[in-house]
């Protein structure tokens, strides 16, 4: 009889314990109608540190995570497209992923159903102006949604490199708790300060077209500034156009002690080297395959790609921008004068 007593409250516990467990989980189920075996799951702020991968088994998938609060996450497919869900308490939710240009359609919580419609009735939009007013309505609507950091994220930052003024007064019209999200507080002190130019990458390593590691302090010479192209596959023609721009500062400051490399953040190393295949270009091009999470993107607080960073001899951060307008100004303004007028000196 006791040996029975015992048995019941072995299990009661242990019935107790598996629901304790599920208590505030979130479970996301999804199919994929392409192909993809292996889903990327990033986060856009402290909420969501660390990455994660979901593997597909025959088209379908299912993963959990227990949010402490509503949390943002990006799931990356290896062919670059991306699409935000929203992991709140005790939701499940469902997401079937498109192939090729197909919609995507994710059902399930608050957050997750608000974005969908605002997702289908933005496709048709082409210009930040409309981005904008869009995100000003669905701001007016509901001002305490935690949809709204990534609104901005995706389409203000992005997307559209939308500057201060564009982005701040969106800001301003949230709740005063939604403007303490940590993506927003990260932003908005991004617009505060300068490039961090005691930043050092001596001690970075990346990875070459053959996929042998190289450490970046020897990339490029100690003695010379070197000018990287921060890039990936998933951007299509805007990711190879400011890559291919890296010959136009090439060819005006081949004078000066400079050297130029572009580097990819690609997930997918296959993606990477199908899109440099049939190169021509005349600088060295390397890999860190962990996308938004790669060091030189988190450390020089990169918002949006392509970019571009000029590095001393020591791989100390000098500058950074997204426009090739400013940029030019600043090699012009920063780089040793040419070498030629440096031998005449000496003599």
């Amino acid at each position: 009889m006791k040996t029975r007593f015992s048995a019941i409250i072995a299990l009661t516990v242990l019935l107790l314990t598996a629901s304790c467990g599920k208590k505030g989980m979130f479970v996301l189920q999804g199919t994929v109608q392409d192909g993809t075996d292996t889903i990327l799951v990033l986060g856009i702020d402290s909420r969501f540190e660390d990455a994660d991968t979901i593997f597909c088994r025959e088209g379908q998938f299912k993963w959990k995570f227990h949010p402490d609060t509503v949390t943002t996450l990006i799931l990356v497919l290896p062919d670059g497209r991306y699409h935000p869900v929203f992991a709140e308490k005790n939701v499940e939710s469902f997401i079937t992923i498109p192939s090729d240009t197909g919609l995507f359609q994710v059902s399930g919580g608050y957050c997750n159903d608000s974005y969908q419609a605002f997702y289908l009735a933005s496709q048709n939009d082409t210009a930040m102006e409309q981005a904008a007013a869009r995100i000003d309505s669905f701001i007016t609507r509901d001002p305490f949604s935690e949809v709204t950091p990534f609104l901005i994220y995706d389409q203000m930052v992005r997307k559209y490199h939308a500057r201060e003024s564009v982005i701040e007064p969106l800001i301003k019209r949230m709740s005063g708790n939604m403007q303490d999200a940590p993506y927003l507080i990260s932003l908005k002190a991004e617009f505060e300060k300068p490039a961090n130019n005691n930043l050092y990458f001596d001690s970075y390593a990346v990875k070459d077209s053959t996929g042998q590691k190289r450490q970046f302090i020897d990339i490029g010479g100690t003695s010379n500034s070197l000018l990287v192209c921060v890039w990936a596959s998933w951007m299509g023609q805007a990711g190879l156009d400011a890559r291919d721009t890296l010959e136009y500062f090439r060819q005006k400051y081949h004078d000066r002690f400079f050297n130029v490399i572009d580097l990819s953040v690609d997930v997918n190393i296959d993606m990477w080297k199908k899109a440099i295949e049939n190169d021509t270009v005349r600088w060295p091009s390397y890999s860190d395959p962990t996308g938004w999470e790669s060091r030189i993107v988190k450390n020089a607080n990169l918002q949006t790609l392509p970019a571009f960073i000029l590095f001393s001899g020591s791989k100390r951060l000098m500058y950074k921008t997204t426009s090739i307008k400013d940029l030019d100004i600043e090699l012009d303004k920063t780089l040793t004068k040419p070498r030629l007028q440096t031998e005449q000196k000496k003599k």
